[in-house]
């Protein structure tokens, strides 16, 4: 007899619904903006690259920018990684993105009526480009205000062109245009215009200006001759600008940062480049590849070791750095672990040229607060003088006189006071609004120093605020985004995946050899042809079907478990089963009850069991979800593969820019 105690609860089940079937497709619930990978890689494995370009590109402004330097989330929740190794979505992207342009395919660009409402955004960077797409498409005249010679931000003056082409960079920008948006270039707050005069000028201004002031390692000798800052070397270098190297540099940081400045160096024309980190290889941030990628290249590791002094030479110049062996400690504060120095460990790395990567910080004179000293940065950005041999240099506006702008009549330009929190303006966290009405701020500049496209996904987010403030909603009205799903729920008993799916290994990127690596704008990553793009896109176990079994028909006779190659369906005693289906009570309330179990984390969507099942009580489900506010503007596209290219193109008719 089977008892209802003796075995203890080994499974928890879930009611299966629209939120449970949506968080099975990790990959788009882990990416800020919310794009349908599962989508657009099925649809390159099928060759209807034109259509996967489509739904990579709408949910997002800087697509192209992230096909080639994503950090992409995406692939570290894709679930294929439980078998073998995730997808490679941002590589597909790219491929995407390619193949679009490569072919001269036209933009199919949607913009509603003008509104006669008027946004100024302050920086061009990822989050103002993804800002100003979405105000530009929903009618609002649009002007974004950048002081670098052209769009892309971070990405213009932060990614070496060797892994991001600048004309890839302008692919974007010029797709942002395409919906309206007007770009004025080499305008600088503060010197051309204040912030309070752009408020004046427009009926809502959003400060995306980003987190490029370098912060200070705070060590002895970091003012010597030959201590670059990295965000200045890496700007200097990618805007073609004159740029002094060692011969042996030591890079400080783990960051992407760091690995890109360790590559550069190696570029100009360092002999060596060793890269230095006070934690181990598994607690830097960057990912696998890009480690990879700058060891092969020559860079040099130094890991668990943490900055002590930067050494002079007899000629006051740098000739090497102290550095202390660190181990593992406690978390800190953002919940890493520590690196505690280990005594009587110092030891000297001989260098000509250090470059610290340890941080970046907003530059709050944007807000208004000209000249206003910040006193971790040790003087070593305070003005755009470049110290002799071209070590240190910095891009920051210099201050003007130390005192806010006057007019001809010595009135003040600027009276905005803002409130600021651990360095940064404050915000409300659901508007991202100020505390001055109508200046709202979202990117790395609110944030500090975080992805391209994390960027990009809370510059989409503000942009809904602003729109909502815009049509006149204030107060717990703005901050309370309504939202109506749209589910459809299909089942089915066919469903055919890609042959050798489950056995096909990732398809690895293909790389430029070493020997074409050594000029600047050579590209490292060739990407993949139309062969590695299909067989990559096979891949994907189409975690939007899910496995359903009619009880009432079910007959209990086990060949759908016999079946499965990966096990994840069990026929077990009732007492095993615990959890919030609604269910649980009808069928824990049988006498000799059984449950058939299937683990969906684990399902490949193979179909054999729907195949075998005698009673046919087994089915595919297949979701199809909308996501959107009552005004019909979409937060999550569809998963409809019959309408692709079409999600989020009702409100509006065409336009052709």
């Amino acid at each position: 007899m089977i008892s209802d105690t003796a075995i203890p609860l080994r499974f928890q089940t879930a009611e299966v619904g629209v939120d449970w079937l949506q968080c099975n497709i990790e990959c788009q619930e882990g990416c800020p903006v919310n794009t349908n990978c599962r989508g657009y890689l099925m649809l390159a494995a099928e060759g209807r690259f034109e259509e996967g370009y489509i739904l990579a590109r709408d949910p997002n402004p800087v697509a192209a920018i992230c096909g080639y330097v994503c950090s992409a989330p995406c692939e570290k929740a894709c679930r294929r990684a439980d078998i073998d190794k995730p997808l490679a979505i941002r590589a597909m992207k790219r491929f995407l993105v390619d193949w679009h342009y490569g072919n001269n395919m036209p933009d199919n660009v949607v913009v509603q009526a003008p509104t006669g409402r008027s946004v100024a955004i302050v920086g061009a960077g990822p989050a103002g480009l993804a800002a100003a797409k979405e105000l530009g498409s929903w009618g609002h005249e649009v002007h974004v205000y950048e002081a670098l010679p052209s769009g892309g931000g971070t990405t213009l003056i932060g990614v070496p062109a060797f892994r991001l082409p600048r004309d890839v960079i302008e692919l974007d920008v010029n797709w942002v245009a395409k919906h309206g948006v007007q770009f004025h270039y080499n305008v600088e707050i503060g010197r051309d215009i204040t912030l309070e005069q752009l408020r004046e000028r427009h009926d809502a201004v959003v400060v995306a200006t980003g987190c490029m002031y370098p912060v200070a390692m705070n060590t002895p000798g970091e003012e010597l001759d030959g201590v670059i800052y990295g965000v200045d070397f890496l700007k200097r270098a990618n805007l073609g600008q004159p740029q002094w190297v060692g011969e042996h540099v030591v890079i400080i940081g783990g960051g992407y940062t760091a690995m890109d400045s360790s590559r550069t160096a190696l570029r100009l024309g360092a002999k060596t480049s060793t890269i230095v980190y006070r934690r181990g290889p598994d607690e830097m941030v960057v990912d696998e590849e890009e480690q990879h990628e700058t060891r092969f290249e020559g860079v040099q590791f130094e890991y668990f070791s943490s900055p002590v002094e930067v050494l002079a030479g007899p000629d006051g110049k740098v000739n090497g750095m102290k550095f202390v062996r660190t181990r593992l400690g406690p978390p800190d504060a953002t919940g890493r672990r520590s690196a505690e120095p280990i005594p009587n460990s110092e030891f000297v790395i001989p260098c000509d040229m250090v470059i610290p990567c340890t941080s970046q910080a907003s530059d709050n004179n944007v807000l208004g607060e000209y000249g206003a000293k910040l006193n971790r940065h040790v003087g070593v950005t305070d003005t755009r003088t470049v110290v002799e041999g071209g070590s240190l240099s910095s891009w920051r506006t210099a201050p003007l006189n130390g005192t806010t702008p006057k007019d001809a009549h010595g009135n003040s330009l600027n009276d905005l006071s803002f409130e600021f929190n651990r360095g940064n303006v404050a915000i409300n966290a659901d508007t991202f609004g100020t505390n001055v009405d109508g200046i709202f701020a979202v990117g790395d500049f609110v944030t500090g120093p975080a992805t391209i496209i994390e960027a990009a996904g809370l510059g989409r987010r503000a942009a809904r605020s602003v729109d909502r403030w815009l049509a006149g909603l204030r107060g717990e009205e703005l901050e309370e985004l309504p939202v109506i799903n749209r589910a459809v729920i299909t089942q089915s008993l066919e469903h055919d995946m890609p042959r050798f799916y489950e056995g096909t290994p990732r398809q690895e990127i293909p790389m430029a050899p070493p020997e074409l690596r050594r000029d600047f704008t050579s590209l490292v990553e060739v990407g993949y042809d139309t062969r590695g793009a299909i067989d990559e896109g096979t891949r994907c176990l189409q975690c939007n079907h899910n496995i359903n079994i009619d009880g009432p028909r079910c007959i209990l006779c086990g060949l759908c478990a016999d079946v499965c190659p990966e096990g994840v369906i069990y026929m077990i005693d009732k007492a095993q089963v615990g959890g919030d289906d609604p269910e649980q009570g009808f069928f824990q309330s049988w006498p000799r009850g059984i449950a058939m179990i299937i683990d969906e984390e684990r399902c490949i969507r193979c179909n054999l069991c729907v195949e075998r099942c005698p009673t046919n009580c087994i089915t595919m489900d297949r979701l199809e979800l909308e996501r959107f506010t009552p005004d019909g503007k979409v937060l999550l596209e569809s998963y409809k593969d019959n309408v692709l290219g079409q999600v989020g193109q009702q409100a509006g008719a065409t336009v052709d820019r």
